[in-house]
């Protein structure tokens, strides 16, 4: 950590008391030594065999909890990268997908001027037997995505899919609602959309998305429309089932969750503002509709 705090102080950056400053914000930042494992936290291929090499060698990193957004503090991010490589710095990995390239390959995408970049930069493609599922989202406070495989969606054509998806909701920042649909150009057919919590990690592991996935339905089908107006529940309604079932000391029926949801606290407001009021808590509440449903998800790991 010495040596860190002497390097960047030559790069307009103060490290000092496990705290980063110069970047237009304070960033807790921790030492870690080599745990013998540096080189496999760069699983995707990403790095070529000479800087993963020299990764495998390097003594410790930095790990850095940046308050903000990718996409938002871009520009922090860009001098943060050029100091670090200036200072000696090898690679960088984001910890919410753990993609990572060699410092200068990352350096050159957080410079770039498409969102495309950005995606590159920090979601991953997760292939499995039966679905497809982005990673990395989270670091933009936007949904993951994920499609089922089927005859008529194999894996080339969903990962097609997810892209211009996500890409879409980088670039455009797009009012995207359960029940709206999506196709990446007028020759493909839509697909629906429907968020749903993320299952595929605990909500205190790196890559749990707090903010959902969305579920794209198959070519051609419908799912319920949006109401004109948000229900958004004070307190959430995910909050509201995990107090009352931590109190029962058991698991809630059918009846409890949608008895609880009918009885919650709720205001309507337009949905943009609903969607300002979830980036600022940090993490999406469940669909009212499906709030059985999606209980069940969010009881895979609380159980």
């Amino acid at each position: 950590m010495a040596s860190w705090e002497t390097a960047l102080a030559h790069r307009d950056l103060t490290l000092a008391n496990g705290v980063l400053h110069g970047l237009g914000f304070e960033v807790p930042v921790e030492f870690v030594e080599n745990d013998g494992a540096f080189g496999q936290a760069f699983p995707f291929g990403t790095v070529g065999p000479v800087e993963l090499g020299a990764i495998d060698g390097a003594p410790g990193a930095l790990v850095l909890s940046m308050p903000i957004e990718l996409d938002r503090g871009r520009a922090a991010f860009s001098k943060l990268a050029r100091a670090l490589e200036a200072a000696g710095g090898l690679g960088i990995r984001i910890e919410q997908s753990k993609l990572g390239f060699a410092i200068a390959d990352w350096r050159e995408l957080i410079d770039g001027i498409s969102s495309a970049s950005l995606h590159r930069l920090a979601v991953v493609m997760l292939g499995g037997a039966g679905s497809v599922t982005t990673c990395g989202m989270h670091v933009f406070s936007l949904p993951d995505s994920e499609v089922a495989l089927a005859a008529h969606t194999d894996a080339e054509t969903a990962n097609a899919f997810l892209l211009s998806l996500n890409v879409y909701q980088l670039a455009e920042d797009p009012l995207l609602l359960s029940g709206h649909r999506f196709a990446p150009n007028p020759e493909t057919p839509q697909r629906p959309l429907v968020r749903w919590p993320d299952a595929s990690y605990a909500p205190e592991h790196p890559c749990h998305n707090s903010f959902g996935v969305w579920r794209v339905g198959a070519p051609g089908s419908r799912a319920p429309s949006p109401g004109k107006l948000a229900l958004v529940f004070m307190p959430a309604l995910a909050a509201l089932l995990s107090a009352a079932e931590d109190a029962a000391g058991t698991s809630l029926t059918r009846v409890q969750v949608e008895a609880i949801r009918d009885k919650a606290v709720c205001v309507t407001m337009e949905h943009r503002s609903a969607q300002r009021l979830e980036r600022s808590r940090g993490y999406a509440d469940l669909e009212p509709s499906l709030a059985w449903e999606q209980w069940q998800v969010l009881q895979l790991h609380r159980r």
